[in-house]
């Protein structure tokens, strides 16, 4: 009887160390299934047969597509089109890009447009507060993270105002972007009437863990149906160029005119993934020209098909380029695909810079380019760091004639994982301006030249290089 007691004992011990293994084994295969990236695919199959107890939790939260629910929740087809139908008498002679990007996207390039740059936070919320206070019918708001802080504390305030005047009012935010949003914070602003959601559902810290991808990057308002704003700042003190505090240097657009129905269509399909409602009754009746820009808004996300977007814009861009190439983005962990695209542009002799903080918020992501570094400087491409704070703005300008300002960075989490929202403006005057905001910034830069890697010491070299490893990571 002992003994039948001891080999029972033996026998579970048994299962219960090889329950992991087992584990391991068929999380491999289901990764083998659905191979996407090879070195990727290959890391997580050794990591989960030879580490499972550490790699399974990671595999579950970073490597199991989990799109599937976003792809199905999307408008149908025939709400879509309700919403781009007024600007249709707008609809520009498109560019061969341009026209690719309608046609995966469904949002075509739209003239008649007003396009105002807002630099910095200062500028962005003064304009953002005051259209919130004079919005009469909606208010319709979309950031990654907003703070509780003295800048989340006002929009918190303006949001109850208008939704208690009777305003129509929806808020989505990121739940792992927003995580340390208190509950109160959303409790007020619902108790006043604004409607709230999580990009990805509940906001409970487990449901965030095993949805750490596929975050909603975008940032975007929208009032009366009116007037659209975008860019890359989020709400927080950080862009308030507080004095010895912190400063985020940041860029936002004010936007008139059809490409607002493409913002409106974009926000929309948002809220229809989180609630699984409808807002086409914001749809206004007619459509007025507010400018002459020529503008598209490009949605990009894991659900894109067979090429992220952003992707395909910045590779498009860099091999059509043919006197300049200008980036600006607070990373640089590229694809393999992007850092060849690049070096290609530099060495025909287009004017290939990056323009990168100086000092990065992401220790990782931040020592992972510095191993790009040397390459980058071998090929022409000039790197110029930003120092008088933490450059977090993401443009993209060409030659004389294409611009992109959005929320999308230059690292394989924007490029393959986020959803990220870019307005394109294939227009010189866009492109001038957006030149000029650029040397402001090259001016208080410091160009990284190659004996800034020599100077690298060998343990900062060999970090760099074991960050990069993780690059489909961060």
């Amino acid at each position: 009887m002992g003994m039948d007691y001891s080999t029972a004992v033996e026998w579970g011990i048994s299962l219960l160390f090889s329950l992991p293994h087992l584990g391991g084994i068929a999380l491999a295969l289901y990764a083998l299934s659905r191979p996407q990236n090879p070195q990727a695919t290959l890391g997580w199959i050794l990591g989960l047969l030879l580490l499972p107890l550490i790699t399974i939790p990671l595999y579950l939260a970073l490597g199991v597509a989990r799109i599937r629910r976003h792809t199905e929740d999307r408008l149908p087809p025939e709400e879509r089109a309700q919403y781009l139908l007024p600007q249709a008498l707008w609809q520009a002679e498109p560019s061969p890009l341009s026209n690719t990007l309608h046609r995966l996207t469904g949002y075509p390039a739209s003239s008649g447009n007003s396009v105002q740059l807002l630099q910095d936070g200062p500028d962005t919320y003064t304009q953002l507060l005051q259209a919130i206070r004079n919005a009469s019918h909606s208010i319709l708001l979309e950031f990654f993270i907003i703070r509780n802080d003295s800048v989340g504390h006002i929009l918190r305030a303006a949001l109850e105002e208008r939704a208690r005047a009777g305003v129509e009012v929806c808020v989505i935010y990121d739940e792992l972007g927003s995580h340390k949003l208190p509950a109160g914070y959303l409790r007020s602003l619902r108790k006043a009437g604004v409607r709230t959601a999580s990009f990805n559902g509940r906001r409970f810290w487990l449901s965030s863990f095993i949805r750490l991808n596929f975050r909603n990057h975008r940032k975007l308002v929208l009032i009366d149906s009116e007037q659209a704003y975008l860019g890359s700042l989020n709400i927080g003190i950080e862009y308030m160029r507080i004095p010895h505090r912190p400063y985020w240097r940041d860029t936002f657009v004010r936007l008139g005119g059809p490409i607002v129905y493409q913002c409106l269509l974009s926000f929309a399909e948002d809220w229809h993934r989180a609630t699984g409602q409808s807002i086409r009754h914001l749809i206004p009746e007619k459509c007025k020209a507010k400018g002459n820009q020529l503008c598209q808004l490009i949605p990009s996300g894991p659900e894109d098909s067979p090429l992220n977007l952003w992707q395909l814009l910045l590779l498009e861009t860099a091999a059509q380029a043919k006197n300049r190439l200008w980036l600006a983005s607070p990373y640089f962990v590229p694809t393999p695909g992007l850092m060849q695209a690049l070096q290609a542009a530099a060495l025909r002799g287009v004017d290939v810079r990056l323009i990168l903080p100086r000092r990065g918020d992401n220790l990782m992501a931040h020592l992972a380019f510095r191993s790009y570094l040397p390459e980058l400087l071998r090929s022409g491409i000039r790197v110029l760091a930003y120092t008088p704070g933490f450059l977090h703005e993401k443009i993209l300008l060409a030659d004389d004639v294409r611009c992109a300002i959005g929320t999308a960075n230059l690292d394989e989490r924007s490029l393959r994982l986020n959803f990220e929202l870019t307005l394109l403006m294939e227009e010189r005057a866009a492109t001038a301006g957006v030149a000029a905001m650029l040397q402001q910034d090259m001016a208080a830069a410091e160009e990284l030249l190659p004996e800034f890697c020599v100077r690298s010491s060998g343990i900062s070299r060999l970090a760099a290089n074991i960050c990069r490893l993780f690059s489909p990571l961060l």
